[in-house]
């Protein structure tokens, strides 16, 4: 009995060992697809069985209309599958890749790259930059996988926030008016004002309307009474003034003096620029 239990399991190995490529493929895609409709439906015990490693990432992207573009089976035997899903926009697809192989429970998902929203993140790139991500492809800190991707971002994402930060209040501090050549004045009942309002970049940073609030303060007896979007205007480059025409705006206030002054808006826009010139944001 125990040398027929032996030849049937045996010959289930052989039987499954024998899997054509084709099938190993088809069976790969199949995986994956399950677990990305788990995800959609919020199945998150279901797909953790499929990919148990995917605790480890955190917040993760909702990857909607996926589509698998490419399949191969790598030389120690996982499969690699690279797919794209939409992401915001519909002409704005993100790549997505999974390893899949057998280690002993069936096919699993084993790793991911691009599920994790810290993967092409500002700061992800600051981690590259600094080089808490490595390339070579070491267990701890390596640049290929989600959960290590992740790891390494949650670890420097204070020191991150706080470079952000002190980055802005020095725009805040030196993004000024030229009060000698802004020539803004109030309409004749003093219920609106025209003119130009000449701004002084004194940074390094090109600063945008996306990061940045640009506004004009006015006073009434000391007090503030109205704040200002300055509108149209969109950027203002490093080391660069700007003349910008304002034509009308409404003063229901009636005030009488102003001021101009720079807030951030947007953490996340401001980061990438910070990031693209991380040398100059870590010497102030």
């Amino acid at each position: 009995m125990k040398r027929i239990i032996f030849a049937i399991t045996a010959l289930a190995l052989t039987l499954v060992s024998c899997k054509s490529d084709e099938e190993k493929i088809k069976d790969a895609n199949a995986l994956v697809e399950k677990f990305v409709h788990e995800i959609l439906l919020e199945n998150f015990d279901a797909a953790k069985s499929i990919y148990p490693k995917f605790q480890k990432i955190g917040e993760y992207w909702i990857p909607r209309e996926f589509e698998i573009e490419n399949t191969m089976i790598e030389s120690d035997g996982s499969i690699s599958i690279y797919g794209s899903y939409q992401k915001f926009a519909p002409k704005r697809r993100e790549e997505l890749k999974f390893i899949i192989k057998d280690i002993g429970k069936g096919l699993q998902i084993i790793n991911s790259k691009g599920l994790s929203t810290y993967y092409n993140s500002p700061l992800f790139e600051y981690c590259k930059r600094k080089g808490f991500l490595d390339a070579d492809n070491t267990e701890e800190n390596s640049i290929d996988y989600d959960g290590q991707i992740a790891k390494i971002c949650q670890e420097h994402k204070f020191e991150f926030e706080l470079l952000i930060y002190k980055c802005a209040r020095f725009v805040s501090e030196n993004v000024v008016m030229n009060k000698q050549q802004t020539t803004l004045q109030l309409g004749y009942f003093n219920d609106s004002y025209s003119g130009t309002i000449s701004i002084i970049n004194n940074t390094g940073f090109d600063i945008s309307n996306s990061s940045f609030d640009f506004n004009i303060y006015w006073f009434k007896g000391g007090i503030q009474s109205d704040v200002h979007n300055i509108q149209f205007l969109y950027q203002i480059n490093a080391f660069s003034t700007v003349h910008h025409e304002i034509n009308y705006e409404n003063l229901p206030s009636r005030a009488n003096k102003y001021n101009f002054g720079v807030t951030l808006d947007d953490q996340d826009a401001f980061a990438a620029e910070v990031v693209r010139k991380l040398e100059y944001s870590e010497s102030l």
